[in-house]
């Protein structure tokens, strides 16, 4: 999936690596090249979870998808997670990723969501609206 995607321009995935070591993965999930909306996921290992991990990775995927395909068109970045992950609603707002919706719960999941977004402002702030 990770190949076909890339190949596709749909989805590039990034691994984490700390001391040689894989301790999570990012993920850019694009619907269809040339889109304005984009999904960023992640993941974090147990060990490194707490430690500011995964807000740096996402913070360096969103740089990176924010300087790649802006001449694409891609002005929007979304972060989604189920309503009571608090530790990913945390990860997303030191991301600079704030609240923008609530997302009633569709199957398979079965509570609510949270919807949170990063818009590009412009080359040199990589969407970040401090």
């Amino acid at each position: 999936m990770q190949y076909e995607g890339r190949l596709a321009g749909t989805r590039y995935t990034f691994a984490v690596v700390e001391a040689g070591r894989l301790v999570g993965t990012v993920v850019l999930k694009r619907g269809a090249p040339g889109g304005g909306t984009a999904e960023v996921g992640y993941w974090t290992a147990g060990p490194a979870r707490g430690r500011g991990v995964a807000p740096r990775a996402v913070e360096a995927l969103t740089v990176w998808a924010f300087d790649v395909f802006a001449e694409d068109g891609l002005g929007r970045l979304d972060l989604l997670h189920e309503g009571d992950n608090h530790a990913s609603c945390r990860v997303a707002e030191k991301s600079g990723y704030p609240l923008l919706e609530i997302v009633p719960a569709f199957p398979p999941y079965p509570l609510d969501g949270h919807r949170h977004s990063r818009k590009r402002l412009d080359g040199s702030e990589h969407g970040r609206s401090e």
